[in-house]
């Protein structure tokens, strides 16, 4: 199959249908495209009053960006999930419920079953705000991506930390087997089940040694139309000999740069990602302070 171009007269939408990464990169070039998978976030955009845009480049064709496989490198084994690998896919596979079973539960409280059988998790990690950005940060996972005629793979948290003017391409998200004896949670905080953005979307994970002590701890909070950030912060703190948990409450409220919309405040949404913070923390501050 070549390259197809086909015109929505009723938008005056052209959509575009590339086979090859390389091609894809190129129509993305056009100022106005949109690289498109499953479409839902673009349906989110469109029902908030967003403009449709003039071009979209439909991804659906790249067959190879599907589906998810282990990789092992060494004493390394991670879980390689193809970017149009949609939603609902990570949900069931034996190899995420088995070494990635956070990312399920990440995924399952995104959007409506409907939803979820047609986005894809690359979409997701894409827009930069998707409600599987926390979970996937705190699996410490990395993001193999597409810029012009070079391929990078980094961590997701360098990536988020970019300022993404060239056009791109998510192609995989690599996340580790997640190891023995972690802990972790996810939490996500709405104003009612719907195809709306989350108002935070929070998760943690961490491990202890046979001493108690903390080996690593991750933290990431996202919701909303912000970029999810880990809280390295608050994690450091976390890993100290002592923990005073009114200096933790006010680091997590410190760190956590949100906003206001006509929904919620920023001072409340800092306050509700503080106080689910500590509740979950429960176990690392019974044991540790």
């Amino acid at each position: 199959m070549t390259n197809q171009e086909l015109t929505q007269s009723k938008f005056d939408m052209i959509v575009k249908q590339p086979v090859l990464i390389e091609d894809a990169l190129i129509q993305k070039n056009d100022s106005q495209a949109v690289f498109v998978g499953g479409g839902t976030l673009l349906q989110l955009h469109w029902e908030s009053g967003t403009p449709l845009p003039h071009t979209l480049v439909d991804l659906s064709f790249l067959n190879h960006l599907k589906g998810i496989t282990c990789q092992e490198h060494g004493d390394t084994s991670n879980v390689i999930i193809g970017a149009l690998t949609t939603i609902a896919e990570c949900l069931s596979h034996p190899l995420i419920v088995k070494h990635a079973p956070l990312l399920v539960e990440a995924c399952r409280n995104i959007a409506a079953p409907a939803v979820r059988n047609r986005a894809t998790i690359g979409g997701n990690v894409a827009s930069l705000v998707g409600d599987s950005i926390p979970a996937l940060l705190v699996l410490n996972a990395k993001v193999k991506i597409a810029i012009k005629d070079d391929i990078y793979v980094m961590t997701l948290w360098d990536w988020l930390k970019i300022n993404h003017q060239q056009p791109f391409l998510l192609l995989e998200i690599i996340v580790p087997f997640s190891v023995k004896g972690t802990k972790d949670f996810y939490r996500k905080v709405g104003r009612r089940e719907a195809f709306i953005p989350s108002l935070l979307s929070i998760s943690g994970q961490w491990k202890k040694d046979d001493d108690g002590k903390l080996q690593f701890i991750r933290l990431a909070v996202g919701g909303g139309s912000h970029r999810p950030v880990r809280l390295e912060g608050v994690e450091l703190i976390l890993k100290g000999e002592t923990i005073n948990k009114k200096v933790l409450y006010q680091k997590i409220l410190d760190e956590f740069q949100s906003y206001s919309d006509p929904f919620i405040s920023e001072a409340y949404r800092k306050k509700v990602a503080a106080n689910i913070m500590m509740a979950e923390l429960g176990t690392v501050l019974g044991e540790e302070g």
